[in-house]
């Protein structure tokens, strides 16, 4: 009996091409029919016309930091499955600061180190903090040029940037850039040029705990006195000012706020007052001034199951990249709702999170390629 004949690549292409992204374990299963499948699979050709046919990348599990120490920081979700010596690797003695383009930024209270870990292959890598203790906010982020689109760079190189306020005569908020690769400081910031903020107008200023967001090239850090903090973190060399402050909305109950990317591309706001979720876009006007527009109202109660209604909704995070907010209940339970479908699911075995904690979705697609990249930059400073 003769073998069956193989399929011309380019149907085999477009039969992979419909596997789910709903199934993330479809793409990788597949890989291991046979070497001409694995090749399809891993070329970046391929890669993008998935990414292009199914849009968004899947949350595939969560980051938290729970009060009790013994639980791990990365809770996967029900269809990610975790390689054995990955979810072995769940970094109970580190604090969950951020996380980007496929990787998660921690602090090992252990080692004194940061640490950029990749959920899919376990890979890590470390570097020891010589970071001033002025910068109380962290994030990562992807430092290819502007031809990558961050659905499948986790293999590097990568920056860190850092905010904090330094408490003068007036308060000041600092900025700084690190690389990863070699933990030299990267600087666009000029030295000596801080922001300064008046305290009778601001008060003593401080940030929130909860990752920035990262739109169009700038960092957005929920800070106090209803402002958010901007540092223009990619595109501003040639700027005179890469960090600048930007009124939240005007509006007697605004509730908890989570900074994130509009429906077009822009700086976006969700707000959240009991039972109604608002989101917000920042438009330009005709002569350049900039304001906040209101573009829709959802009302949770119809969506959410409420105990009481004495005890408000809490916002608890944002997936950039994937249009999905998180929202905790009274009793803790904690849901994604998609802001596109607006459809509802229940996250699980999300417990032990403070309730004024923040919880980080890990946002990416499950693939071949993605599996079998190579390792993250070697630890810096370390033996």
């Amino acid at each position: 009996m003769a073998p069956p004949r193989e399929l011309i690549p380019d149907s085999l292409a477009e039969i992979l091409l419909r596997l789910p992204p709903s199934d993330p374990a479809s793409l990788v299963r597949a890989s291991a029919v046979c070497k001409p499948w694995l090749r399809t699979l891993t070329d970046p050709d391929f890669l993008r016309r998935y990414r292009a046919l199914h849009g968004a990348p899947l949350v595939l599990g969560f980051f938290r930091n729970p009060m009790n120490r013994d639980l791990p920081r990365f809770v996967p979700d029900a269809a990610f499955r975790q390689p054995r010596a990955t979810a072995a690797a769940d970094h109970r003695k580190c604090h969950v600061l951020d996380c980007r383009h496929g990787r998660a930024l921690l602090y090992d209270y252990g080692s004194g180190e940061f640490v950029a870990w990749d959920p899919i292959t376990g890979r890590e890598s470390r570097m020891l903090d010589r970071v001033p203790d002025v910068y109380t906010n962290h994030a990562v982020l992807c430092s290819a040029d502007a031809g990558c689109d961050h659905s499948g760079c986790g293999g590097g190189p990568f920056l860190m940037a850092c905010v904090g306020v330094f408490r003068v005569a007036f308060d000041q908020v600092e900025a700084g850039l690190f690389s990863f690769e070699t933990g030299a400081r990267r600087d666009l910031l000029p030295p000596n040029d801080p922001l300064y903020l008046n305290p009778l107008e601001y008060g003593r200023y401080s940030l929130d705990e909860q990752p920035a967001a990262l739109v169009g090239g700038a960092l957005y850090f929920v800070g106090s006195s209803g402002t958010l903090l901007r540092y223009d973190v990619l595109c501003g060399r040639g700027r005179s000012q890469l960090l600048s402050l930007i009124q939240l909305p005007k509006k007697k109950h605004l509730g908890s706020v989570v900074a994130m990317e509009a429906e077009d591309g822009g700086l976006g706001l969700a707000s959240m007052y009991r039972y109604s979720l608002h989101l917000w876009s920042r438009e330009t006007g005709a002569e350049g001034d900039a304001s906040w527009v209101e573009r829709r109202v959802i009302d949770l109660k119809k969506l959410l199951p409420v105990s009481s209604p004495k005890s408000p909704l809490r916002l608890s995070g944002f997936a950039q990249g994937a249009a999905l907010v998180l929202v905790s209940t009274d009793d803790d339970a904690v849901f994604t709702i998609d802001l596109k479908s607006l459809q509802v699911s229940k996250v699980r075995e999300m417990d032990g999170v403070r309730r004024d904690g923040h919880i980080i979705p890990y946002v990416s697609f499950y693939t071949p390629a993605a599996c079998a990249r190579g390792a993250l930059p070697p630890a810096v400073g370390t033996q």
